[in-house]
């Protein structure tokens, strides 16, 4: 068995082989954050250190969900890099569920890239502001530039998460699935 097949797509082929060895570096490091985390959050001495600890005020929302649901999070990031470990490795073997599944899960990629292009603060802090004085200029300069780089980086990967799921939608890669 070739890793780059005959008469198939050699970069849909060479693209699934580098998604499913990000995918499976990531499902490899969630899975070890996870133990990690199960096992801090089952020490007694870890609820004590944290019984005076105080919160940032006006926390992005997806910060404050996270903080809320940590464990919910950390089980969502293995199985996102887990399905998509198997979705890469079914393209590769142009398996129709694979297609499917990949091109519903890119779709939610750029739709998450979008969301985020659309609303930075989301995920980034808000710069901090009484009316129109800034209380911390050098912080809401890093919040600023963080916005920006948040906003071009969804721009170009939602574009290419968009066009890889048309491809394998619409396109002509959809033929060599079965």
């Amino acid at each position: 068995m070739k890793l780059l097949p005959e008469g198939r797509s050699k970069a849909l082929s060479a693209g699934s082989l580098a998604a499913a060895a990000l995918c499976a570096v990531m499902t490899v490091k969630a899975a070890r954050d996870l133990a990690m985390l199960l096992q801090v959050l089952t020490a007694p001495a870890f609820y004590l250190s944290l019984r005076h600890a105080t919160l940032p005020v006006e926390m992005p929302p997806l910060a404050v969900f996270i903080i809320g649901h940590v464990r919910l999070f950390f089980v969502f990031l293995l199985l996102f890099w887990g399905s998509g470990l198997v979705l890469a490795a079914g393209v590769w073997a142009r398996r129709e569920w694979a297609r499917r599944g990949a091109v519903w899960l890119l779709y939610l990629a750029a739709a998450a890239a979008l969301l985020l292009l659309l609303y930075p603060w989301l995920a980034i802090p808000k710069p901090l502001m009484y009316g129109s004085i800034s209380l911390a200029p050098e912080f809401n300069d890093a919040v600023t530039a963080a916005a920006f780089f948040a906003r071009f980086a969804s721009a170009v990967c939602g574009t290419l998460t968009l066009w890889w799921a048309l491809l394998l939608d619409r396109g002509e890669l959809r033929g060599e699935f079965h």
